[in-house]
């Protein structure tokens, strides 16, 4: 086996590129990280809450702290969202807002909680700890039945010395220091297993993050569906798989459940000194896993839909695919012949009626002036947004009108908040609302605009400039059909 394979300098950088635009690092890099991650940790590390009561709490530590930022809770909270640091969906259950951390958040918070707390696993019972269990793979896969035989006969022995103390009351306390670090390498681990159970939902999510963008030929549309598959086949086969099928497993098995939290109370019990935050994380532990559980089965539903649409569309695409290719190589035709005859005029008829036209031969066209085309100049007027009707067939509209005129309920939305009220905006959800906003009453006086955030197919964050409409009137399904 070669341990000493590396990547090279071009792949090491182009990985460290991609790692540096993630949303994880981008939080770290903020100059408002300190602000951020104590009210992330306050309000937002146990799961899923109301936007109602979490706008209420980050109001009341800003006006603890003074507002450092001048922004107030529900600009922070469309903030993050727009970042990518925190999900705002519609609980279906209350009909209300609730917010929740992504999992680029929770890393980034990991990575800050680990530094403040000086997180080591250097302590005194771990390397006893790390012998365990390394003795116990090693058995696993060693192939010599005599070094088996001898590791089971010694464990059994050491069993049995503990039944004969037991018996007669002479069992020895407990080592604390070894109990204590194994606990808290325990914790710790529980910590982490919290946030990476939702590994899984992300690789699916990844896996179907472009099926959302235009598509212009059959050949894109066969590439991105053998990508969709293959992504989907890695999420399968990760090891994200197997743990949330796991934990899955246990959190439904009552038995097993019942016997986790006896333990977990018997060592809060016995070890007073252990650190609250990682006690707080044992006692709530299957409470967290089940909210990143929900959170991988919804993005498992979003997943579904979007597979659904783009499926409908890659029949219609390639049902239209002869006939465009065939336009296309026509009008291609059309316009090489026309330039040619306009450039270099010929003593000759050529017959372009189609009736007319039987064998025409050999013809050759000279180009009689070679100099440079006069440069381009600027398009006048403004886009027509008509022209991107297609792309409605790329979104969820109906989805996207509902949770529009749900919002509505509550007051006017302007076009950038419409943007922010998506999980995971595209070039095609920023262009259909455009268009929607386009459509409300009063929309031709506004002047001022606003930056939103849209995805796009190589994964990374970018920015375009929205006018700042408003959204006063439900969007109806004929106007969502007809964009």
């Amino acid at each position: 086996m070669d341990d000493t394979a590396q990547p090279s300098v071009a792949e090491l950088l182009d990985h460290n590129r991609d790692l540096q635009g993630s949303r994880a690092i981008r939080m770290l890099a903020t100059h408002n990280l300190g602000l951020y991650a104590t009210l992330m940790e306050r309000h937002l590390a146990d799961g899923v809450i109301p936007e109602t009561e979490l706008v209420i709490r980050l109001e009341r530590d800003l006006d603890d702290v003074g507002h450092p930022d001048g922004q107030s809770g529900l600009a922070l909270i469309k903030s993050w969202a727009s970042q990518g640091w925190l999900h705002r969906i519609v609980d279906e259950r209350s009909d209300q807002n609730v917010c929740y951390l992504t999992q680029d958040a929770r890393r980034a918070l990991d990575f800050v909680r680990g530094l403040r707390r000086n997180d080591t696993i250097a302590t005194g019972g771990s390397i006893h700890g790390i012998a365990s269990r390394l003795k116990q793979v090693a058995v696993r896969v060693d192939n010599d039945p005599a070094r088996i035989r001898k590791h089971i006969e010694a464990e059994i022995a050491a069993l049995h010395s503990e039944l004969d103390q037991l018996d007669a009351g002479e069992r020895p306390a407990p080592d604390p220091t070894d109990c204590y670090d194994e606990a808290r390498a325990i914790a710790l681990q529980m910590e982490r297993l919290i946030t990476d159970i939702g590994q899984y939902g992300t690789m699916i999510e990844q896996a179907t993050a472009a099926l959302d963008e235009p598509i212009d030929t059959n050949t894109e549309y066969r590439d991105r569906q053998r990508q969709m598959y293959a992504d989907y086949q890695a999420a399968w086969d990760s090891k994200g798989r197997d743990s949330h099928r796991a934990f899955l497993r246990m959190i439904n098995d009552p038995d097993q459940r019942a016997e986790f939290e006896a333990d977990v109370a018997a060592v809060a019990d016995a070890l007073p000194a252990l650190d609250p935050a990682l006690r707080k994380v044992m006692a709530g532990f299957f409470e967290l896993v089940g909210h990143q559980i929900d959170e991988v089965e919804r993005i498992q539903q979003r997943c579904a839909q979007r597979v659904k649409r783009f499926t409908a569309f890659g029949t219609l695409e390639q049902s239209r695919g002869v006939a465009r290719q065939l336009n296309e190589a026509l009008g291609a035709a059309r316009a090489l012949l026309k330039t040619s005859l306009t450039d270099s005029r010929l003593d000759l008829d050529v017959p372009l009626a189609r009736h007319a036209i039987s064998s025409v031969g050999a013809l050759s066209f000279k180009i009689g002036d070679l100099s440079a085309p006069k440069p381009a100049r600027p398009a006048d007027g403004q886009v027509d947004l008509a022209s991107f009707a297609a792309l409605t067939t790329q979104v969820d509209a109906p989805a996207m009108s509902q949770m529009l005129n749900t919002a509505l309920h509550h007051g006017p939305v302007s076009l950038p908040d419409a943007v922010a009220l998506l999980e995971s905006a595209y070039l095609g959800h920023v262009i259909v609302l455009w268009s929607w906003a386009l459509k409300q009453p009063a929309a031709e006086s506004v002047r001022e605009s606003a930056t939103v955030r849209f995805r796009s197919l190589d994964g990374r964050d970018r920015e375009i400039a929205v006018p700042r409409l408003m959204f006063t009137e439900p969007i109806t399904a004929l106007v969502g059909a007809g964009t």
